[in-house]
């Protein structure tokens, strides 16, 4: 049988070396996007309002936060001086850490992984809550290295963030699967050559199936 233009495409862009290594966002793969959770509970619960929220989520200050350049304590004294007056920024932490929930099917992927890949932690975020939720889902036990972007003074999507990602895995671009749930956030990723896979929390079975075509070899259930 002919192969079609789309099959010597597809096949032109599989790797040419096999896969080493894996790298997971943090919120939006393995735990829920916590912004978009807190604020949703924050304006059910409290009548905050979710601009306001996500605000405070987005803001300058909070990229100074992931990367590093302040501290927890400098952030949230900002964020209660630049709040409404009923709003509480104690609350808003709070919910913020509580709304990255695991997701138990990336769990399960992430395990079967283990035994056969350098697995890696590539994130931007804030050492307070990674340290919060590793205390509540014991989850860095998991990987063999973590990135993170308050430890480089660097996010997404800078470039020079995923050269630290390739120098930490030890391996080429094309060696290496990178797994984030934001287009924008794998962009440069995937202009360097890394194997990018995007991941919509539910879409477990896609993902695998993404995985596979990547040649990583899964756990079967």
């Amino acid at each position: 049988m002919e192969r079609s233009h789309d099959q010597d495409k597809a096949t032109a862009r599989l790797p040419k070396e096999a896969v080493k290594a894996i790298a997971v966002d943090l919120g939006g793969v393995l735990f829920a996007e916590g912004s978009s959770e807190a604020a949703d509970v924050l304006s059910r619960v409290y009548g905050y309002d979710k601009n306001v929220v996500l605000g405070v989520f987005h803001s300058p200050e909070s990229i100074a936060l992931r990367k590093g350049l302040i501290s927890d304590e400098e952030f949230w004294c900002w964020a209660q001086r630049s709040l409404p007056e009923r709003y509480d920024a104690r609350t808003i932490q709070q919910a913020w850490y509580d709304g990255y929930l695991l997701d138990q099917d990336v769990l399960e992927l992430i395990r079967g992984l283990k035994p056969r890949y350098t697995l890696l932690v590539f994130s931007g975020n804030i050492k307070s809550r990674v340290d919060y939720l590793d205390g509540k889902y014991d989850f860095r036990k998991y990987f063999d290295e973590e990135i993170y972007s308050f430890d480089h003074g660097l996010n997404k999507p800078d470039k020079a963030f995923v050269d630290v990602m390739l120098e930490k895995a030890d391996c080429r671009p094309n060696e290496i699967v990178y797994i984030d749930d934001q287009i924008s956030s794998a962009a440069p990723a995937q202009a360097m050559g890394v194997n990018t896979v995007i991941y919509r929390r539910g879409q477990i079975q896609e993902l695998r199936a993404s995985l596979s075509r990547l040649g990583v070899e899964l756990h079967s259930h």
